[in-house]
């Protein structure tokens, strides 16, 4: 980030030229005048400056919704003078961050967590008299402050980390030495560990009830939407229709003895909805039918979740033309077409997922009810996604239906817990075996102590638990490659595939167990010997030899090719062994693994390192793999020298690099690094 202007982040959808902030000269040690414009809308029109207690930071937000970082932290109408130097000093430091924190520009919603962190300490600060500045140079004031407010530490350490990088010489005052720095981080990093917890897996008797109360409920909404969505055309193109008869005779101004039209209770009889409407203990007024729309919708996002993997917001903020499909070798695959903020510090970026049958359907029925909306505002969603936020498919329909309401093209945000009826249909009570379940995925988690997790009581269900649970027992059931996983799931790194995929090993098999009809999850399990034995093919057997090395590529070379390089091994012979379980393979991110069972190195050997020290007859290395690791270790090692250099940490990836770029080396050179060779 250049040191001598402000620079926000941008994203296609809300930002253009004329709504970045003014440019600013950097002068070391000295805040910027009240008058620079901090914030500017679209149309370049000044939205905040400097000096104002709030700033509007909507044009930055990802989706344009509206955010503000807002530096008041008194009660009382008019500040003192102490706090006015406070919330000076709190412009001062976020406007530091803005301007000059590594890795990029922060997103909203990090900059909204440092400034509430901020007024904490504000408030902290002003009751002990003393200025913002003065607690960041003193270890006992910030230990106070720790002591009130533990949570918020966690982001005030984090911002005097910061702020000893930069030095005094940019911040313009001094703050607590690098000791008390590393102590406050390692106490941050404690507190951080200890209260929060991975989002528990649920178990698979409450999965399946939950997945498939969640077909159910899709298949009820479908029965009836076609006279849902009549209903809603018709009281959003007349807007007296269905109101309450003292509403009509005061907007129509109708005398007493004049007929009103029909009320929304003879609407539903109309439409054949009165059973339906009292079965799902909707309002029976005309309140009553964006909520009946809202919870279909709702249903839809969960079941997009259960079978994409995406996190809330993701599904939320789908464009309404998000789905396509692929056909590859005879067979159709559903893609889900949005995009992801989460590790991109707020940016947005285009992904995609698949789905199966029941994620296309949930869309289908949400791009209904969004088309009926949209042409209740005069719009016509766009059939291209140029501009992917133009037009969601998780619409609010509430203001069609009012006067005086304005319609803004933002998501609807479909929140589980909020709509209390279905999330009574959503709740199952735990019992002895959901717990036991829990135990044999994490042992080391003491389940039965916390509170949420008690026999009898209903499963907490939240539904970012339905993206680990796909990952948790996807995994289990061998239905996707780990590499596949990670697609599925959007993770940055296949680090946190395994991270969510935690415990997998221990996850009760439920796909295709439940001993009645052939379940698809089986046939799909049955092909899992055919599609290791293609992978085996594809990756060993006419793979580049030069491009391989280890045990297992040397016998191949040695035993199994006659003199002209040709594989003696036939196809079916081959094949007959895996499916008889006494070959496997599984591509890693070094090659893949032969093993038959399970594995027997280090788990927490992401790189595995141990593979190649010890020389497993089980590894398959790429040369390819192993440079593109390489490259991304090195990155790694030079983070660690920079910020931790003193760090075990530091030393132990260190040694690591060293062993791969040994092989690297080695295998460049012809050097096959087996047991023979050593």
């Amino acid at each position: 980030m250049n040191s001598d202007h402000i620079s926000y982040q941008t994203n296609s959808s809300h930002i253009t030229e004329q709504s970045t902030p003014d440019a600013y000269e950097f002068t070391e040690g000295k805040a910027p005048p009240d008058t620079l414009v901090i914030s500017r809308d679209r149309d370049g029109t000044p939205l905040s400056l400097y000096g104002d207690l709030e700033w509007d930071w909507t044009p930055y937000h990802s989706e344009g919704r509206k955010r503000a970082l807002i530096f008041k932290f008194w009660k009382a109408k008019e500040p003192t003078f102490q706090q006015e130097d406070i919330a000076r000093e709190m412009r001062w430091l976020v406007f530091l961050l803005i301007q000059f924190k590594q890795g990029g520009t922060l997103s909203v919603g990090t900059l909204k967590y440092y400034v509430g962190a901020l007024r904490s300490m504000a408030r902290f600060c002003d009751s002990c008299a003393i200025s913002l500045n003065a607690a960041l140079a003193a270890p006992e004031r910030i230990a106070q402050f720790a002591q009130i407010d533990a949570p918020k530490m966690v982001n005030i350490a984090s911002l005097i980390a910061f702020l000893h990088k930069l030095g005094p010489g940019r911040t313009g005052f001094e703050i607590v030495n690098k000791a008390a720095v590393k102590r406050l981080q390692e106490e941050a990093q404690k507190w951080t560990m200890d209260h929060k917890k991975q989002c528990a897996p649920i178990p698979t008797r409450i999965y399946t009830s939950i997945i498939s109360t969640l077909a159910q409920e899709l298949s009820i909404f479908e029965k009836v939407m076609d006279r849902l969505l009549q209903l809603f055309q018709d009281c959003t193109e007349d807007r007296y229709l269905g109101r309450h008869r003292s509403t009509q005779l005061r907007k129509r101004k109708l005398d007493k003895s004049e007929k009103s039209k029909p009320g929304f209770r003879d609407l539903l009889c109309q439409h054949e909805l009165d059973e339906f409407w009292k079965e799902r203990e909707y309002i029976e007024s005309i309140q009553g039918l964006p909520g009946a729309l809202s919870e279909a919708m709702l249903v839809c996002t969960l079941l997009i979740q259960a079978f994409t993997g995406m996190r809330r917001n993701e599904v939320i903020s789908l464009p309404y033309n998000c789905l396509s499909a692929a056909t590859r070798n005879g067979t159709t695959h559903y893609i889900v077409k949005g995009r992801v903020t989460k590790s991109t510090k707020g940016k947005a970026r285009r992904v995609q997922w698949v789905t199966n049958e029941s994620g296309r359907s949930a869309i289908l029925l949400a791009q209904r009810i969004a088309k009926a909306a949209y042409t209740a505002y005069g719009m016509k969603p766009q059939s291209s996604n140029d501009h992917i936020n133009d037009h969601y498919l998780f619409v609010t329909v509430y203001p069609a239906l009012c006067d005086n309401v304005e319609f803004k093209n933002l998501p609807n945000l479909l929140i589980a817990k909020y709509y209390k009826s279905q999330y009574r249909r959503l709740q199952v009570n735990i019992e002895e075996e959901d717990l036991r379940e829990l135990e044999r995925i994490d042992p080391y988690r003491a389940w039965r102590t916390e509170s949420a997790f008690q026999l009898g009581q209903p499963w907490p269900f939240i539904s970012h638990q339905l993206r680990r649970s796909l990952a948790l027992y996807a995994q289990r059931s061998g239905l996707v490659s780990l590499p596949s996983l990670k697609r599925q799931l959007q993770h940055i790194t296949q680090e946190m595939s395994l991270y969510y995929a935690n415990g997998s090993a221990f996850a009760k098999n439920f796909i295709g167990d439940s001993g009645k009809e052939k379940h698809f999850g089986e046939e799909w399990q049955n092909a899992q010997p055919v599609s290791q034995y293609l992978s085996y093919a594809t990756h060993v057997l006419f793979a580049d030899e030069n491009d391989l090395f280890g045990v297992h590529p040397h016998w191949i070379k040695h035993r199994l090719r006659n003199e002209d390089g040709i594989v003696l091994l036939g196809r079916d012979e081959t094949l007959d062994r895996f499916k008889k379980g006494e070959m496997a393979y599984r591509e890693t991110i070094l090659g893949g693994c032969v093993k038959v069972g399970e594995c027997d190195k280090n788990p927490l050997d992401l790189l595995h390192v141990d593979c190649i020290t010890t020389h497993c007859n089980n590894m398959v290395g790429s040369k390819k793999k192993l440079e593109r690791v390489i490259t991304i270790q090195a990155s790694l090692v030079q983070k660690l020298e920079r910020d931790a250099a003193f760090s075990s940490e530091y030393r132990h990836e260190k040694a690591n690099l060293k062993i791969l770029v040994t092989t690297l080396e080695n295998v460049s050179k012809g050097i096959n690094p087996t047991k023979e060779a050593a």
